[in-house]
């Protein structure tokens, strides 16, 4: 995974690359480049070059806003964190799909939540889902899986792009490692948070308005791992 810090305080820097490498299962595997400023960053940028980009909203020149919008004009992909003293910067970030906020003097435990919740969306979005269908086999992006609905031994793989019915149990489909972002709803779905919209008393609903049925039974699990989701990306 390739990373790029950028922030105009050196001290700083240091301590935000020692705990990501802390933090990430494999430090090996982990490549941080440090940038003291947004122009800095942007002579070094291209397409693809970065997997996680973490700014500094309140740089001296230019900021990590105008940063961000200057990126985003030619990658849509890459994850993008802000780092800030004023949570009230939050707002301005949906406008360059940036929703994830770390407040600089909060603990270090938190630091390492945030920051292993961007490791498993990165993870989640390279990842495939192999389907072995009667007549064919597909790699379906795991980012793309909205649900997985289940009736006997068949599954119907709800996605972006379409569904695929293949055979299988949901208990083999719950310990796969590559669903990290997914909550068990009701003993027939399992879906996947990047893609709810809410969770209301008997249903979850979907970014797509798909109602998902949410049994008393899962309904604190889920409350809380969708909450717990959204504020670690916030």
């Amino acid at each position: 995974m390739k990373i790029a810090i950028c922030d105009d305080d050196a001290a700083f820097l240091t301590k935000l690359e020692s705990l990501i490498m802390h933090t990430y299962s494999d430090s090996s595997k982990v490549y941080v480049s440090k940038f003291s400023s947004g122009e800095e960053l942007l002579e070094e940028f291209s397409m693809s070059r970065f997997d996680v980009i973490i700014l500094d909203i309140e740089m001296r020149e230019l900021s990590g806003l105008k940063t961000a919008e200057q990126i985003r004009k030619t990658d849509s992909c890459v994850i993008i964190a802000f780092l800030t003293s004023h949570q009230e910067f939050a707002i301005e970030g949906y406008e360059v799909n940036a929703f994830r906020y770390m407040l600089k003097k909060q603990p270090e435990h938190i630091y390492k939540k945030q920051l292993q919740s961007m490791f498993d969306e990165y993870h989640q979005s390279h990842f495939t889902f192999d389907v072995h269908t009667s007549n064919s086999v597909y790699n379906v992006a795991v980012c793309d899986i909205l649900y997985f609905e289940i009736f006997k031994r068949t599954v119907v793989l709800h996605t972006k792009n379409g569904d695929y019915q293949f055979n299988g149990k949901l208990s083999e489909i719950e310990k796969d490692e590559r669903l990290v972002n997914f909550v068990k709803p009701h003993k027939s779905y399992y879906v996947n948070l990047l893609h709810i919209d809410s969770v209301e008393s008997d249903a979850v609903i979907m970014k797509n308005n798909d109602r998902i049925p949410l049994s008393r039974n899962f309904k604190q699990e889920v409350t809380e791992k969708f909450a717990s989701f959204l504020v670690l990306r916030c």
